[in-house]
């Protein structure tokens, strides 16, 4: 859950809904995430399952589809219809991100006497770094960032603000944690504009993250990659995601946003994982492959092989 308190009246404000409430949430969630007190969203239909979920909360907002007719139909949930419930959500992450309700990560500065960070580096406000932590030259980490013990940042490294890395890790050279996940909506005149994405990225123990790889913010939970994953160098881990423990990823990849890679499954160079598929654990993705549907447990996908007999295009007879 993103944790941002909010009234009613700001979120009606904000996403141009008038009316009358005095609901307070404590943030936005997913709507898997069954928490009270929070803002949800639901893009398109409503399902029997997702609206009885719904109902047994309390104290939550729910951002809907015009005309969804859900309106007094979710139990103790306020219920606030728009014409793209997307766009609406982007709207109050962006009031929240201007207001800066978000409770910082890191309340004050903590750097171990036995870290060691080079003077060519730059740390910036509120971080946590821990006992044997090692900051090569040219890093730029912070503000609200904790990097564990016997952590190892590589130089060149960009950490922006809201993400955690446990112990024993490894990030490459000049890679990046913490881009801004790539979600666009359309404004009233069909522009695009950008969804701020604010729910940072958290990495475990024992991770290594390769040279020029990069990870992006979840929207309103974090990138999670877990502990053991093992990452080589240009991959691109995609807003939402979340690499289970013990997986491999090979160079090259690109994992899409709200991609899910369960435990110890293996990513084959250059190959490419659909937004929102699952790689069920232990599966084999082989070089070169896109994986476009879910992936079952200890499944094997494999890009379909060339036609030997091509030769510059035209097909040679046998």
């Amino acid at each position: 859950m993103l944790r941002a308190p909010l009234h009613e009246q700001e979120i009606r404000r904000a996403i141009g809904a008038p009316g009358e409430g005095d609901f307070v949430v404590e943030g936005v969630a997913p709507l898997d995430a069954n928490e009270d007190r929070c803002l949800y969203f639901i893009k398109g239909e409503v399902s029997a399952a997702v609206r009885e979920s719904l109902t047994a909360r309390n104290g939550c907002i729910v951002i809907v589809r015009r005309g969804s007719a859900l309106t007094g139909g979710l139990g103790a949930c306020q219920v606030l219809e728009v014409d793209q419930p997307r766009a609406a959500i982007a709207k109050v992450l962006a009031f929240i991100n201007a207001e800066s309700r978000q409770p910082p990560w890191v309340l004050a500065l903590k750097i171990a006497r036995e870290a060691v960070i080079s003077p060519l580096s730059v740390v910036e406000g509120n971080v946590e770094i821990g006992e044997g932590a090692v900051v090569e030259p040219f890093c730029t980490i912070g503000p609200d960032v904790v990097i564990g013990r016997g952590s190892v940042i590589r130089s060149g490294v960009r950490i922006y603000p809201r993400v955690s890395i446990g112990e024993k890790s490894v990030i490459g050279a000049n890679a990046v944690v913490g881009s801004e996940g790539f979600g666009f909506v359309r404004d009233e005149a069909r522009n695009k504009i950008r969804i701020p994405h604010l729910g940072g990225v958290v990495i475990g123990s024992h991770v290594e993250i390769g040279a020029l790889s990069v990870v992006q913010y979840g929207t309103i939970s974090p990138t999670m990659i877990e502990d053991y994953v093992k990452i080589d160098d240009n991959v691109e881990v995609g807003h939402n995601a979340r690499i289970a423990r013990g997986v491999s990823v090979t160079g090259g990849v690109v994992i899409g946003g709200s991609a899910v890679i369960d435990a110890d499954a293996w990513i084959g160079i250059n190959s490419s994982i659909r937004d929102g598929r699952r790689v069920g654990a232990r599966a084999l993705v082989g070089m070169g492959t896109s994986v476009q549907d879910d992936l079952a447990e200890n499944a094997v996908a494999r890009a379909p092989r060339p036609d030997v007999r091509m030769h510059l295009g035209k097909k040679l007879t046998p």
